[in-house]
């Protein structure tokens, strides 16, 4: 049962965390030969009498945002040649604030402090690294967090989609909370241009939205109804990926193992994210976007 914290109201007590930063990124190359796509930057609020908007790595933007709403567990699914970007990023680093605060200067105390809240937040938490030696869809690679998820319900958050705000977060974990013999839940957008998307079809049932069929990417969509991937799931959905084989791109898709749960009379919930921002960075035109819409919402 997930439980809201009486002291900060805006605190979820749903602690485990799965974020893939795994793919090959190919239509972001040169830059991501070396360097996962989640470590591209986006503008946020310096939080400081400074008006001047911070770049962060989209990967701190989304641990910080979700250790914000009370998440302690994080399991990262990682490439082995980008692995060592990653941690080394959020390994807190004291030698480098010394030499911040060696150069005495007033523009670094933001990001001095910046660097300690995050490094603040890594310590209060349990990280798990883990390697997908050769990406081989986003199913494969949430199977790599099994043993570390255990018997736990937990949120699984693409690395490489950028969400302006996550005030949306807790009315969608609140939704899976409230509904009984649930399996999962799925975020879903309604769309024109459904190109490139998993697409979600629904019933309303007893005041639910219930998934009765999923596809990844389709020629023809059913629906309107595009999957964001953002995903709550029972650790049940590892059996399911057990149990489901490969789908599009001949690689093993979370969809694919929705369906599998579906197919089994298993309950998926959907919840519409609305008519909020939401951003694709692995896509250099949308993360041009990104960077642009994130820029302008952090110098109000």
């Amino acid at each position: 049962m997930i439980q809201f914290l009486t002291t900060q109201k805006n605190l979820i007590f749903m602690k485990t965390a799965v974020i893939t930063t795994g793919g090959l990124g190919t239509r972001m190359l040169t830059f991501t030969k070396s360097n996962p796509k989640t470590m591209l930057p986006v503008y946020t609020k310096s939080n400081e009498i400074s008006k001047t908007p911070m770049f962060k790595p989209l990967i701190e933007y989304i641990f910080e945002n979700l250790y914000d709403y009370g998440f302690r567990r994080f399991c990262f699914i990682v490439g082995s040649k980008t692995k060592s970007v990653i941690s080394n990023h959020m390994e807190p680093e004291s030698e480098f604030i010394k030499l911040l605060k060696s150069r005495n200067l007033p523009e670094d105390k933001r990001f001095i402090n910046a660097l300690l809240k995050l490094y603040t937040k890594v310590k209060n938490c349990e990280f798990k690294w883990i390697t997908q030696d050769t990406p081989s869809g986003f199913g494969d690679a949430l199977l790599g967090a099994k043993n570390f998820v255990k018997k736990e319900t937990f949120l699984l958050h693409a690395g490489d989609t950028y969400f302006p705000n996550y005030q949306f977060l807790k009315k969608f974990i609140s939704m899976h909370d409230k509904s009984n013999n649930i399996s999962g839940s799925i975020l879903v957008k309604k769309m024109d241009n459904l190109k490139g998307y998993g697409i979600a079809q629904t019933k309303k049932q007893k005041g639910e939205n219930i998934v009765i069929n999923l596809e990844e990417k389709p020629i023809k969509p059913k629906s309107n109804q595009a999957i964001l991937p953002l995903y709550i799931f029972k650790p049940e959905i590892f059996t399911a990926l057990k149990n489901t084989d490969k789908g599009y791109n001949k690689e093993l898709q979370v969809t694919d193992a929705i369906m599998t749960l579906v197919k089994n009379e298993k309950k998926v919930l959907s919840y519409n994210y609305g008519r909020s921002k939401w951003f694709d960075i692995g896509r250099p035109s949308h993360y041009f976007t990104a960077l642009t819409y994130s820029y302008k919402q952090s110098s109000v």
